[in-house]
C-alpha cells in the first residue's frame, strides 16, 4: 500500500503565504459631509427616505444614520450616484460656479 505523505506540516511556516495585508478605501470627512448634503438632496428629490432606500437598495433607518453623521463606506456613496444619476465625482466633487463652464471654468456672461 502507497501512502503519501505531505513534507511540509500546515500551519508551522512552510509551504504557506502569508496573509495578504486588508487595504481599506475610506471617504475624507469633507467627502462625508458633501454626501450627506447629496442625499438630503436626494431625499427631498425623490420626496421621502422610503422611496429613495428602496432606489438605492439600503433601509431607510441606513440613511438617517448616515445623515445623522455616522460614517459611510464609498458604496454608499455609488449607491447615491446612481439614484442621482450621475458619478461619483460629480456627486462629492468640489461645487462648481453656475456661471462658468463646466468643461474649462470660463466666467459666462449672465445677461439679464
Amino acid at each position: 500500500m502507497l501512502r503519501l505523505v505531505d513534507p511540509s506540516p500546515r500551519g508551522k511556516g512552510q509551504g504557506t503565504r502569508p496573509p495578504r495585508p486588508r487595504v481599506t478605501i475610506t471617504l475624507t470627512d469633507v467627502e462625508q459631509m458633501r454626501l450627506r448634503a447629496a442625499l438630503r438632496n436626494l431625499r427631498a428629490l425623490y420626496g421621502s427616505w422610503d422611496c429613495l432606500a428602496e432606489v438605492m437598495g439600503v433601509r431607510p433607518g441606513t440613511l438617517a444614520t448616515i445623515v445623522s453623521g455616522k460614517p459611510t463606506s464609498p458604496g454608499m456613496a455609488v449607491r447615491a450616484a446612481r439614484a442621482a444619476g450621475t458619478t461619483v465625482e460629480a456627486l462629492l466633487g468640489d461645487l462648481k460656479v453656475a456661471a462658468s463652464c463646466p468643461h474649462c471654468g470660463a466666467a459666462w456672461e449672465v445677461r439679464s
